[in-house]
């Protein structure tokens, strides 16, 4: 599994209270950012890993001469390593 200290369904680092998501009790939440997780349940639902990688691709920078391609693979291999997608 990624780093804890990074989102385990998109990757966003961490790093400040109001970046991680929240549980149904208003704790927050340890595994997952503000963006994909409030109130103890995911903000989207993605139906399988592709559908995530589609629906996040737009985050990511390319590195280098990056095709476009190479760049969905990155994302894919480096989302397949989080709790939310292992499974998936």
């Amino acid at each position: 599994m990624k780093n804890a200290n990074e989102c385990q369904s998109c990757a966003m680092p961490m790093g400040k209270a109001e970046d991680f998501g929240t549980e149904k009790d208003g704790g927050a939440s340890v595994d997952y950012c503000c963006h994909c997780y409030k109130d103890g349940d995911f903000t989207w639902h993605a139906a399988s890993l592709d559908e995530a990688v589609d629906g996040n691709i737009e985050f990511w920078e390319k590195e280098g001469n990056e095709s476009d391609a190479d760049l969905r693979a990155r994302v894919k291999d480096e989302f397949s390593k989080l709790k939310r997608w292992m499974t998936a």
